[in-house]
């Protein structure tokens, strides 16, 4: 008895709190900020605080290979191996571009004031997207890749080459990388 109580309580709190929680994302779900990922990615790899740490970590490969550290060439080749596939990834496919985002967390909050909207949302990310149905998608992609630098008429060429192309699937992406064709 008591547990047929408890299912009962159970239902009728669940009944309670789906009413509210629609309610809810019906309220933010009239407009989200939408962008690029691939575009915030590779304004993040051009920005000047990426560009020195790349310079210092060829640097110290460079040295380490000078030296004849074979261990410590070979740890710094992975490095910069691996962050060459990652960006490739993010600028090429579909790779949410995390490591950008996480630089400018801290403006965020900002972007979605000045936008009017709730959330930021990578364009490719379908699975976030889906709680936005119906939504209008405001583009914030721009104001993002402002927020690492200021793009020369080369790199705004470059940008808007990735923005009129079609992202490569991912995991055609990683095959590309392993064959060593990107």
């Amino acid at each position: 008895m008591k547990l047929k109580l408890a299912v009962i309580w159970l239902w009728l709190g669940c009944l309670a709190v789906n009413p509210v929680r629609a309610a809810e994302t019906n309220a933010v779900a009239g407009r989200v900020g939408v962008y690029d990922s691939r575009v915030v990615a590779y304004a993040w790899f051009c920005s000047d605080t990426q560009q020195t740490k790349l310079k210092k970590e060829m640097a110290a490969a460079r040295a380490a290979k000078q030296s004849g550290d074979e261990a410590k060439l070979k740890e710094y080749s992975a490095a910069l191996r691996a962050k060459q596939d990652q960006m490739h990834r993010e600028v090429f496919s579909t790779a949410p571009a995390d490591e950008a985002l996480r630089e400018i967390r801290g403006r965020i909050p900002e972007f979605e004031k000045t936008a009017g909207v709730p959330d930021l949302v990578s364009k490719w990310d379908e699975l976030s997207l889906n709680h936005y149905k119906g939504a209008e998608k405001v583009d914030v992609t721009d104001k993002l890749v402002r927020a690492f630098f200021n793009p020369t008429d080369k790199q705004l060429k470059v940008i808007e080459g990735i923005k009129k192309s079609d992202p490569i699937p991912l995991e055609k992406c990683n095959d590309l990388i392993r064959e060593g064709k990107i």
